[in-house]
């Protein structure tokens, strides 16, 4: 991992997603762009447009003086890490900004904030801005709750649904849970035990695969899988959750409004997304 991209709003929350970002990039050398996005106005008269224009100005002066000072201060905070920290002001929506960004100057990750707010679960869990990010951009991405505390990470989860590409997923996964010496527990919640021979077959598969590393499995039988991952991550006192994005399964079940009244501990949970290949 050399280059790490963390959309910020001033707000709490993304300021609490940079900390976490600098953390990651001090393990292991990467470099870090501070991105602020200003959102164009809608324009209908030429007189609209100059004033917009000023506007637009001044709002682009404070957000540089601003990312200045963040840098300035993750610098001095950071000391002993030597961070390379720059930053940018773009006039665009943050999903298609921060998808350009990684496609063609290589991010390798993206840390962004996330809030609360709005009238969907999704947004409700990872904010609409968030959500849009995850929707667009490839890379992995993570999402870091407000009260979600800036340190090395100690427990990562895997929510795994026995499928091929969870082999993709969780290589890096485990790639990252090595910058910190953490630990990975590779979980399927199920309604009912699982076929013995299915789940036998996906262990000794990834094994296969991952011959590098101690893989840890574990099942848990619940009859709402999404409340059963929940409980998992509470009693082991985990620190991260992973998954994997596809069209369907484990994340759009996280999603679902099903899920709407069982927020409260994973709003405090980070949560690592690594995109289908």
């Amino acid at each position: 991992m050399k280059k790490i991209i963390c959309p910020t709003d001033f707000s709490k929350a993304a300021t609490n997603a940079v900390e976490f970002a600098a953390i990651i990039a001090g393990r292991v050398g990467a470099s870090i762009t501070l991105l602020h996005v200003l959102h164009l106005p809608i324009l209908d008269t030429t007189e609209t447009a100059m004033v917009a224009s000023e506007v637009l100005s001044e709002q682009r002066r404070h957000a540089q003086e601003k990312l200045h000072a963040l840098s300035h201060y993750l610098s001095e905070k950071h000391r002993a890490e030597h961070l390379q920290i720059d930053y940018l002001v773009k006039e665009s929506l943050l999903g298609d900004e921060v998808k350009r960004l990684t496609e063609t100057q290589g991010y390798d990750m993206v840390v962004i904030g996330s809030t609360g707010g709005g009238n969907t679960l999704e947004e409700i869990l990872v904010g609409s801005n968030t959500a849009a990010v995850i929707e667009r951009v490839k890379c992995p991405v993570l999402t870091v709750p407000l009260k979600a505390l800036p340190a090395p990470f100690q427990r990562m989860v895997y929510a795994s649904n026995y499928e091929k590409e969870d082999s993709f997923a969780l290589q890096q996964v485990l790639q990252f849970a090595h910058l910190f010496g953490a630990k990975v527990e590779i979980v399927h919640v199920s309604a009912e035990a699982s076929e013995q021979s299915k789940a036998n077959r996906f262990r000794e598969r990834l094994r296969q695969e991952l011959p590098d590393f101690a893989l840890e499995f574990h099942e848990v039988i619940h009859p709402d899988e999404v409340e059963g991952m929940k409980k998992y991550l509470a009693e082991k006192n985990a620190d991260l959750l992973a998954i994997l994005k596809k069209r369907r399964g484990f994340f759009h079940n996280l999603f679902s409004q099903s899920f709407s009244e069982q927020l409260t501990y994973q709003s405090k949970l980070p949560m690592l997304i690594i995109h289908e290949p």
